[in-house]
């Protein structure tokens, strides 16, 4: 009995072992499980979020192949936009009094006492494929002529359909013979501060440049670049614009136009590192009334505001300083040239109101109410949101159209060079033996310049006084009349390509000139 309950006992003891040791290797093999899904887990997070360091090349690669595609997309939606602006013309002199011997040099100065043509450079880009361009109203005011050259050079007059001078905004047509590449809309409303953006145009004349920056700011006021109240609220951006760049795009990395480069902050002149860009949201509903209307319609409330401050918010009982407190209200108002009752006064605003919401949005201030105003079709029924006494109340009114603005009346194109004047801009004499053998011309045949009228196309083309013309497309001219013959044979917009001996190029003195006939 005494070595059966021994063996029992040990039996006993064998099992207990053998059971912890079975518990133990269990919860290893479960431990080593864990760490392994650890290990793995923590290896694909880390991969995941890799940390990036200034000069990462694999980041580095990624950002400035997206900047090759956007840029490779773009680029056929830009124009460069060159213009001339003809002088006003002052009587000439009487030649009795005071004479001047002809100028023999190179020269399209005018000599009748008046200035030079004006000539401007600017960007723009194509928002239709029909011919419709966006620019900036001062990129092509007051032009005579206004020439738009394509991505592939090819150049086309453009007419102004219309302009808006409170947002500095112009849209050009042009007629092409093939559908254009239009740049895709973006929503500049949904760029934020830090994001990539791509600035394309011609500054200084040199087409088809592109820099890079970000967005620094939205919402940039134009009443800190003007001084006064307006309808601009900028992006600001530190890619590189200058002189040339204004109406050309500024594109986000997924090609889309945010907005129309339109505005720099310097003290050179030049590219400070703060410029600005008309939103695409803006630029955009203008473009629309544009090409509908030839004019820009703004609202209007009849009642003036200022931004409520600190000081006024606690005075008045306010919890933030947000809003615009009324100042003025207007009783009356001239539309269309008559005096009606005012929108402000007809929905009973009045002196020390505090408007914090307008047409369900939250008035910011002051600026911020003037441009949601004007946005607002005419006609439209508002409500508004006021603090008045310490209480809130809900006025609606009914937004009028903004009496005296400058654009009220649609854009009435003004009348071209091409129209104007439907030479091209020359006066030729026939070049006889005397003048050849004076000149020393040897075996030329052909007609010489003796006029250039400033700005005009053959100016622009760069034809200058004492050149020779030999031919025009291909056909030799001997005389004057064959030339004027050669070139009233041709249609408006039919190529012109002179071939021209100039005397100071020798001893290789032959030059091809070429432009569409105006």
């Amino acid at each position: 009995m005494e070595n059966l309950a021994s063996n029992t006992s040990e039996l006993l003891e064998r099992y207990r072992r053998s059971r912890r040791r079975a518990i133990l290797a269990s919860v290893v093999a479960i431990a080593a499980c864990f760490l392994a899904i650890g290990v793995i887990l923590g290896v694909a997070l880390t991969r995941q979020t890799k940390s990036v360091k200034a000069g990462d090349k694999e980041v580095n690669s990624e950002l400035s192949s997206a900047f090759v595609e956007v840029a490779r997309q773009v680029e056929p939606s830009v124009v460069n936009i060159s213009t001339v602006t003809m002088p006003i013309k002052q009587p000439a002199r009487n030649a009795e009094m005071f004479s001047l011997p002809r100028p023999s040099f190179e020269s399209s100065f005018p000599l009748n006492g008046s200035e030079p043509a004006r000539r401007g450079n600017g960007s723009g880009v194509i928002v239709d494929p029909r011919g419709y361009i966006l620019t900036n109203r001062h990129v092509v005011e007051r032009a005579d002529r206004i020439k738009v050259r394509l991505f592939n050079g090819l150049e086309l007059t453009a007419e102004v359909i219309g302009l808006d001078t409170e947002v500095d905004l112009a849209v050009l047509k042009v007629e092409p013979t093939v559908p254009l590449v239009a740049a895709k809309i973006g929503d500049s409303e949904k760029m934020r501060v830090g994001d990539w953006v791509l600035a394309i145009g011609s500054p200084f004349g040199l087409d088809q440049t592109v820099t890079a920056g970000i967005i620094s700011a939205k919402e940039r006021d134009s009443a800190e670049l003007y001084k006064r109240v307006g309808f601009q609220f900028f992006l600001q951006t530190d890619a590189a614009i200058n002189r040339g760049n204004s109406g050309g795009p500024l594109i986000n990395l997924s090609g889309e136009l945010i907005g129309i480069n339109t505005a720099i902050a310097t003290s050179t002149g030049d590219y400070n590192g703060i410029c600005f860009a008309l939103p695409s949201s803006e630029a955009i509903a203008v473009y629309k009334q544009l090409v509908k209307n030839g004019r820009v319609v703004r609202g209007f409330l009849g009642a003036m505001t200022d931004r409520v401050t600190p000081q006024i918010a606690q005075v008045y009982g306010l919890s933030v300083a947000r809003g615009a407190i009324v100042s003025n209200v207007s009783e009356t108002m001239t539309v269309e040239g008559k005096i009606v009752e005012s929108p402000a006064a007809k929905a009973g605003l009045k002196l020390n109101d505090i408007i914090f919401e307008f047409r369900g949005e939250r008035i910011k201030d002051d600026s911020d109410l003037v441009r949601q105003v004007a946005s607002t079709p005419v006609g439209t029924s508002v409500p508004i949101k006021i603090m008045r006494d310490g209480k809130e109340t809900t006025l609606t009114v009914v937004i009028s159209q903004r009496p005296g603005q400058i654009d009220d009346q649609p854009f009435t194109q003004k009348a071209s060079l091409a129209s104007s004047r439907p030479n091209i801009g020359i006066s030729v004499q026939t070049m006889t033996p005397t003048k050849i053998l004076e000149r020393e011309l040897g075996q030329v045949i052909g007609v010489s310049v003796i006029r250039i009228e400033s700005g005009s196309i053959s100016d622009d083309a760069g034809l200058r006084l004492n050149d020779v013309i030999e031919s025009v497309n291909r056909q030799p001219v001997k005389n004057a009349e064959a030339f004027k013959e050669a070139i009233t044979s041709l249609n408006s917009g039919e190529p012109v390509v002179l071939q021209v001996y100039r005397q100071k190029l020798f001893p290789n003195p032959r030059i091809f000139i070429s432009f569409n006939k105006p």
